[in-house]
């Protein structure tokens, strides 16, 4: 994805996705067993990304008002269970 010089790590997995890792090198769906995690840590990164992004673009429009009443609600029984309850929570 990178383009540059990879870096060598050192992981362990369970034996089923390990053998589909090399059902998709041998099928020719993927260069190498490496190629295979690194795409998925990729497509994960991805992800993660765009649901971000899409939470950032949800809390630019938020009802403040509505967001308070519901935080101050939750202060409450946090602190009605005994939880310490800070400012910025």
């Amino acid at each position: 994805m990178s383009g540059g010089r990879k870096t060598r790590i050192t992981i362990t997995v369970d034996p089923d996705v390990v053998e589909y890792a090399e059902h998709l090198v041998a099928s020719g769906k993927a260069t190498s067993v490496a190629a295979v995690f690194n795409d998925a840590i990729a497509a994960k990164r991805i992800a993660d990304q765009r649901a971000l992004a899409l939470l950032r673009e949800r809390a630019a429009h938020a009802n403040t008002e509505r967001v308070a009443r519901m935080m101050a609600h939750v202060k409450q029984q946090l602190s009605t269970k005994g939880f310490p309850v800070t400012s910025g929570e």
